[in-house]
């Protein structure tokens, strides 16, 4: 049995209390020993960057079949347009005679205009002008790299810019989901030209929300493997914080919505942000809603409460 005199007398010996020598073997095979681990988690952490980076930065596979607005019985126009990166973006344009705003819609990340159809319909049926467009990277966009709203902020920018060019008459607003979200806070924060914002799903960081799902995934390695990965981006990861953005929106009106049950983007998140915004400001969320599906829960309803906040805002 190895007794507590016995155990003070080796602590002794590996701290070197007491006058006790550090024997030069047993010094070398624990500095081996904590070099070898230290290169096992700085590798395993290089490796889980490395992946990080390449997954949220690589554009998915490009669908070839999904709805358009003619199955919808809209009018639209296939438009293109570019960033100032130089990028050529692809939208539908839903042109309104009797628009009485215009509504941009963002998607998520790894998004496309055939998202939002559903929406997007509401909106033109309810007397918008709508624009859907392809992020950078996807559908008919121009690109091989995506962010998660590093860059999609000149998509954005991109976007209203067209629409006001076609528009200039009516007021615009953006709405987002997900990143999209994300991404119409801090262009409205940013473009006064915008006069109402929702955003569904937003996350508040993207450092706080990377990081906790890879904590959740690698454990103590998350918080070096972020640093590392943000190393492999062309863009500063602390710029896209929508919760440093919100309160310059005020005063024109905010909505923010978002699901009790999205373990994606956390509901706090848009709490934090409903906290740090300005007047008039509203936020609803919806107890049985998951990642951006509050629109599922009950379409109905949930087209009432955005159209009845445009229609209130512009």
């Amino acid at each position: 049995m190895f007794h507590m005199k016995e155990h003070r007398r080796e602590a002794g010996r590996i701290t070197g209390r007491r006058g006790a020598a550090l024997p030069a073997g047993r010094l070398a095979r624990l500095s081996l020993g904590a070099a070898v681990f230290s290169g096992a988690a700085a590798g395993a952490a290089l490796a889980g960057a490395r992946l990080a980076a390449r997954r949220f930065g690589t554009p998915e596979e490009k669908e070839t079949r999904f709805l358009t607005p003619w199955e919808l019985g809209l009018p639209y126009e296939d438009v293109a347009f570019r960033t100032e990166d130089g990028l050529r973006l692809g939208a539908w344009w839903l042109p309104n005679p009797q628009a009485q705003r215009t509504v941009v819609i963002l998607s998520g990340h790894n998004g496309a205009r055939q998202d939002t159809l559903g929406i997007g319909g509401a909106l033109y049926r309810a007397g918008s002008n709508v624009l859907l467009l392809d992020n950078r990277g996807r559908g008919s966009s121009e690109g091989d790299r995506v962010s998660l709203g590093g860059h999609e902020r000149l998509d954005a920018r991109a976007a209203v810019g067209y629409a006001l060019g076609r528009a200039p008459e009516v007021p615009l607003a953006l709405l987002g989901y997900s990143m999209g979200g994300a991404v119409a806070l801090m262009t409205a924060a940013d473009d006064r030209r915008v006069g109402a914002v929702v955003a569904d799903s937003p996350f508040a960081s993207q450092r706080e929300l990377l990081l906790r799902h890879l904590r959740e995934r690698i454990g103590p390695l998350a918080g070096p493997t972020l640093a590392l990965a943000s190393t492999f981006l062309d863009y500063r990861m602390s710029e896209v914080e929508p919760v440093r953005y919100v309160a310059r929106i005020s005063p024109r009106p905010l909505l923010l919505i978002h699901g009790e049950q999205d373990d994606v983007t956390d509901p706090n998140d848009s709490r934090r942000m409903f906290a740090a915004a300005g007047e008039p400001k509203e936020l609803w969320t919806v107890p049985e809603a998951a990642h951006v599906e509050s629109y599922y829960a009950d379409r109905e309803v949930y087209c009432r409460r955005v159209i009845g906040f445009l229609d209130r805002s512009l």
